[in-house]
């Protein structure tokens, strides 16, 4: 059986049960900043006049990001594989014929030719055939349209209580590399790197295309606890499969910032942080 076949995004979407674990946990101050970093650098590229254009927004999930997003556009098209994820999306914009959402694979979209401004992608470029899904972001976008791939990974770890307590770097490092691992060995297609794209970007048949790479500090009530961290991570499917192996380091990272801030006998919920991630975006022009 193929990494493809084994394991795809519509597949760790495919309930309902495992749609609203991953809505009720992830949290919301974390969305509100991917999209202002994709919308700035639009604003940048002067490709958010709301009176006009058309945002195809792939890989959408339940539409959260792409309302975010289509307040700068004319209309708005999100795409997902996943049925319940587009059943969530389609529910709040009934009434709101500017977003539209249809259930799809990003390598066979449903979309005219030379009808798209903006292509936006959030986490979902490993999921993909890029050797299919490339020549169907050409054939949809219109000329001098671009396409905009964003991804974010923790970096660090702060305590939003202590200013002089040690930052929490080695350790998340760490729990990355056996996420990542065991995610190998599992033949996920979702977390196949370090480098956050690289390579993708390195395989992405495009004469002008550029990555981005940055770092965002983030606190905000909705993840601003260990405990709350901890429950998005370990809540996401692809980490439940891994965790069914015996694996969990994320409760082990928990441990670690418990024991490097003395913290042992604090509940996670009562432990303020900050959260550093490095973000990614692949530019297409």
């Amino acid at each position: 059986m193929s990494a493809r076949s084994k394991f795809n995004l519509a597949n760790d979407f495919d309930t309902e049960d495992t749609v609203n674990k991953f809505i009720q946990t992830r949290p919301s101050g974390l969305i509100d900043i991917q999209a202002r970093v994709i919308i700035d650098q639009l604003k940048q590229l002067r490709k958010t006049d709301h009176k006009s254009g058309c945002l195809l927004d792939v890989g959408c999930g339940n539409g959260e990001i792409t309302r975010l997003l289509a307040k700068n556009f004319h209309h708005t098209i999100g795409v997902d594989p996943s049925f319940p994820m587009i059943s969530k999306a389609i529910g709040p914009d009934t009434k709101c014929p500017e977003i539209e959402f249809k259930v799809t694979q990003a390598e066979e979209l449903p979309i005219e030719d030379n009808s798209v401004d903006v292509i936006t992608g959030i986490s979902m470029l490993n999921y993909v055939d890029l050797q299919a899904f490339i020549p169907e972001c050409k054939r949809v976008l219109k000329s001098g349209g671009v396409a905009l791939f964003y991804r974010d990974q923790i970096s660090k770890m702060l305590s939003a209580e202590d200013d002089s307590l040690p930052v929490i770097d080695a350790p998340v490092k760490l729990m990355i590399k056996r996420l990542l691992e065991n995610a190998r060995e599992m033949s996920h297609s979702s977390y196949h790197t370090h480098d956050l794209h690289q390579i993708q970007f390195d395989g992405i048949n495009w004469i002008n295309k550029s990555r981005i790479v940055n770092e965002i500090e983030f606190a905000h009530p909705s993840l601003s606890t260990l405990g709350s961290w901890y429950r998005f991570y370990s809540h996401l499917p692809f980490y439940e499969k891994v965790a069914e192996s015996g694996v969990n380091p994320a409760a082990e990272l928990v441990q670690s910032v418990k024991e490097n801030w003395s913290m042992q006998d604090r509940d996670p919920d009562d432990i303020k942080i900050k959260a550093v991630y490095k973000t990614v975006m692949i530019l297409l022009q």
